[in-house]
């Protein structure tokens, strides 16, 4: 089994996953967050904490946040715990996007973890293709 980057994912996957991909990055980096792309998936940081990542998996996106899943049990918003998995304690709450509205609610959650610690959003970052930029 051949094991693709992060970056081949995105290369590969259907235009809207890119068009998904670059919103939420735009909207990321309008908090002053710092993105590193590497083979696991885009990590958005400020200094020493990690607020959330973007993973490709399958036909959509994932991001793994830095919030408590338990905040949002009986929220509208389908969240999974992924805290139990060491790679993602720091970041243990699991969202999935495929659609425009679980894109809205990513950005809820990007909205959440900043808000959070104290972040504000700055001005909007240009959108541009970030998914070809890999």
């Amino acid at each position: 089994m051949i094991r693709l980057s992060f970056a081949e994912k995105v290369t590969a996957a259907p235009q809207e996953v890119k068009d998904n991909y670059n919103d939420l990055k735009a909207y990321a980096l309008g908090y002053g967050l710092k993105s590193r792309v590497a083979n696991g998936g885009d990590t958005f940081r400020l200094h020493t904490k990690t607020y959330f990542r973007i993973n490709m998996v399958g036909k959509g996106l994932k991001l793994y946040f830095a919030l408590d899943p338990k905040d949002y049990a009986d929220s509208p918003i389908p969240v999974q715990d992924v805290g139990h998995k060491n790679l993602y304690k720091d970041i243990p709450l699991c969202f999935k996007v495929r659609s425009g509205l679980s894109v809205k609610r990513a950005k809820q959650l990007i909205d959440d973890v900043c808000g959070k610690a104290g972040l504000t959003a700055g001005a909007p970052v240009d959108t541009r293709d970030y998914a070809a930029d890999l």
